[in-house]
Order: structure tokens, then sequence, then C-alpha cells
């Protein structure tokens, strides 16, 4: 990393840690309420934690993979559903890049810290979550439908989903004759957030379903969901987007795994032993487990940074991304999630009774790293795009 992304990642980092404080007062009422609470949303979008992929050309920090992937952990090891806010955020900062500048401008207003929300997932479906139907209209078109998984939507602004373009009753089609899928960025103000986000875990993230209903969208907040052309230079804009996605989802389930070792430490020298037994201090198959989750977390955490610093050095000398180091950024991003998962497991079940209680960390550790390994993208999906190329299958479509 040179040395001026080195000063400017110690600086989010710092501001993350500054967090701290403010993370452990709210992360309760978070859970609760099922969103950020205001001030914590707030004290984020000041630090401008919801935009670091917003190209500079916008007035963006616009910085590295590597990057987001440490604020991103930091943040995550703090809280889960915190450092998730701040990850989707960040990722669909990229999406600015799509819209035609004096457009995005207009939308960002000089405001760095500006959250752009909503869903890159779905078809053309209105009646199925996920899915949207757009009408052209003079200027732009008319989008309705419902859409899922819109995290962080209670503290955005713009709202991203996707949809077709309905034409003379058929989908408007792509030039290789393929049915079109086609991103919409709607004011926040033109969408209703629906409440439906009880889980299991990452409570605090707020991914509700939102839905549209005959919303104005310019041609110019339009693009293509397969193939968007950037308008922003770098080969970031043209990298398939799960590239540097994927890395920085597996961030979120690096930090909340340690996380749980931390608190698992904690634990083992606190609780009292049991009648008749040694203390988790004095146990020789605790020591082996503590040593095995550091090794797991270590070696999938420096296999994740150094593929993400490969494709950031491709990205710094504006070369396009390999598809065998893209593999490889989908299949350390996955093996970083699956470890993460493994390691959490490990430490809820060595602190026995005490990690099943609500009051310790590691309970919420253990729903929140499981919701991560479900993703479509930094999940574990990567292992079967990783394997389809090793075995010279090619990388699928962007």
């Amino acid at each position: 990393m040179p040395a001026g992304e080195r000063v400017q990642t110690e600086a989010l980092l710092e501001r993350a840690r500054a967090l701290a404080p403010l993370i452990l007062e709210y992360r309760d009422q978070a859970e609760a309420e099922r969103r950020l609470p205001k001030p914590l949303a707030a004290a984020m979008r000041d630090a401008h934690l919801f935009s670091l992929w917003l190209p500079p050309g916008l007035g963006g920090p616009g910085v590295d993979i590597e990057t987001s992937v440490l604020v991103t952990e930091e943040l995550s090891r703090q809280d889960g559903s915190v450092g998730w806010n701040s990850m989707i955020a960040g990722n669909t900062s990229i999406l600015w890049a799509y819209v035609e500048p004096a457009a995005a401008a207009a939308c960002i207003r000089g405001d760095a810290g500006t959250v752009l929300a909503g869903t890159v997932g779905g078809g053309g479906d209105a009646s199925a979550p996920g899915g949207g139907v757009a009408a052209p209209a003079p200027g732009g078109y008319r989008l309705t439908g419902r859409w899922a998984f819109a995290s962080g939507c209670h503290q955005a602004d713009w709202l991203v989903a996707n949809g077709r373009i309905i034409e003379d009753g058929a989908p408007r089609r792509t030039p290789d004759g393929g049915v079109g899928l086609f991103s919409f960025i709607l004011p926040i103000s033109g969408c209703t957030i629906l409440d439906t986000w009880y889980t299991t875990g990452m409570r605090g993230t707020g991914s509700h379903h939102f839905e549209a209903t005959d919303v104005f969208v310019p041609e110019e907040l339009t693009f293509s969901s397969i193939d968007p052309r950037p308008y922003q230079p770098g080969h970031l804009y043209t990298t398939p987007r799960a590239t540097p996605w994927a890395p920085n989802i597996a961030a979120v389930a690096l930090g909340i795994a340690r996380d749980a070792i931390d608190t698992f430490l904690e634990v083992a020298r606190t609780k009292p032993a049991a009648r008749n037994r040694a203390g988790l201090m004095e146990r020789e198959t605790i020591h082996q487990r503590v040593g095995e989750a550091e090794g797991r977390l270590r070696a999938a955490r420096a296999f994740l940074l150094d593929t993400v610093r490969r494709v950031d050095a491709c990205l710094a000398a504006d070369e396009p991304v390999p598809e065998e180091l893209a593999a490889l950024s989908r299949c350390a991003a996955s093996t970083a999630t699956a470890a993460s998962a493994e390691v959490v497991d490990w430490m809820f079940t060595a602190a026995g009774t005490t990690s099943v209680f609500a009051s310790n960390r590691l309970d919420r550790c253990f729903r929140d790293v499981h919701m991560v390994t479900q993703h479509a993208v930094g999940g574990l999906a990567g292992f079967t795009v990783a394997g389809r190329y090793f075995l010279g299958l090619g990388m699928p479509p962007r």
C-alpha cells in the first residue's frame, strides 16, 4: 500500500475506532429496533463510513479495497450490524460511477456522506420480492416494484432497485438478444419501507423490503445492471462487482470472529470453575481450541488480504483484473467467511452455557456470522465460482 493510501487508511480506521463508545451505547437498541439508531447512523455518516467507494470525481474517498476491508473488519469487531451497514453502503456507493456525472452530482449535492441503499438483485416481476417493472415515459421511466434486503434503508438518501423495462408488452432486450435488467436510482421519499426484517441475526442492519408505485425515474438515473457503462475512470468500475464486493462482505465475518475470540478469552479468565472440574483456563482442550481458532482465522485473513492487495495493485496500475485473480478473490472471501463461522462456533461451544444468554456477546456473534454465510456474493457461493474457473469452465457473466 503506497504511503499516501496508508495515511488515509489509518485515518479512516481511527474514525472507526473512535466510534466504539457510541456503538457500545447503541448496539442493543439497534438489535431491538432492527435498524441503526439515528445518533449512531449520523455519526457514521459524518465520518463518511457509508461511502468509502464513492468515486473521487464526485467528492468521495474512493478508497482501495484493502482499506475498505480493514475498516469493515474493525467496525464488525465492535458490532456485526454496524460493520454490515458500513460495508453494504460502501459497496453500493460504487454504483454512482455508472450515473452521468452531472446527474450524480445533483443527487449528492457535495455531501460525501450521501447514503445509497437498496438492492441490485432481482428481476422484473413487480409482484415478486426483488423485482420491478418500468414503463417508458418522457425523459425517463415510471417504476413499480417491491424489493428485498435493503440494508440501511432507514438512513438512506437514495435507493437503488432493479427491474425490466417493458415496451409494447415485452421486456427491452440487450444487444445479444437477452432480457435486459436495469438499475434505477430513486429518492427515498418516493419509496415505502416495509417492516419485514425479523431475523435470527444481523437485526440491526435494517434490511427491510421496500416498494415503489409508479415512481418517475429520469433516464440519467438509470443504467444497465448487467453491463453498466462507467463514467468515472479506473478499472474498479469495469471489474465485475463481486471482485471487490465479496472481500468486503467477508470482512464482516472476520470482525465478528475476532470479537468471538476476544469475548471467549474474557469468559475463560472470569468464569468460575464448575464443581469437580478444572476451570477453562486450566483445560488443555481449551488451550488447543484457542490455538486452532487463532490459526484458522489468521490464515484465512492473510489469504484474503493477500488477494485483495493483488487486486488493488492491478487497479492502481490501471490494469484489468485477470480472471484467475477474480476467481481467487471469490475463493478468498468464501474461505474467510467459512473460517470465521467455524471459529465462532468453536468459541460459542467452548464457553458452555455462558454463550446461550443474550447478555453475552457470543450469542450475537453466533447469530450474526451465520447470516453472513448465507449471502449470495460474500457467503460460501464463491467456492463454486472459483471451482468452476479452476476446472476450466470460466467465470460467470458480470
